[in-house]
């Protein structure tokens, strides 16, 4: 009972966190195939790891638009825009990788501005 306990207090920000740098390591496993996983040694898998840990944060502000939209009732749309615009952000983040880390934060914030604006709309609807 105990586990479950936990990933309901904590599962959502395991999510909220892990989603865009797991969506950019799976965009690499497709494009390059099965050379994306293989290194030379482990300081070159330490490097693709803190190239990914610039996106742990880049994730919050949809999961976090996301939650506000299902604490107001709106579960299926939270869902629906997570995940719709998930699929934009991560082919974007890949893209904004290539002009450095704010431009990995700009974009994800960007991204993101249409669930927050549909929370704020339906939070002053009623």
């Amino acid at each position: 009972m105990d586990g479950r306990a936990w990933i309901a207090r904590h599962g959502f920000w395991l999510l909220a966190l892990l989603w865009l740098p797991a969506g950019v390591a799976a965009q690499a496993a497709l494009r390059f195939g099965p050379s994306a996983g293989a290194f030379a040694d482990s300081g070159e898998a330490m490097a693709a790891l803190g190239s990914l840990a610039v996106t742990v944060p880049c994730g919050l502000p949809l999961a976090l638009g996301c939650r506000r939209l299902w604490r107001l009732g709106y579960r299926r749309a939270a869902w629906t825009a997570g995940i719709g615009l998930g699929v934009l952000t991560i082919p974007a983040t890949v893209f904004a990788g290539l002009l450095g880390p704010v431009a990995i934060a700009v974009w994800a914030v960007l991204l993101s501005l249409p669930v927050w604006l549909a929370w704020l709309w339906l939070a002053r609807r009623g």
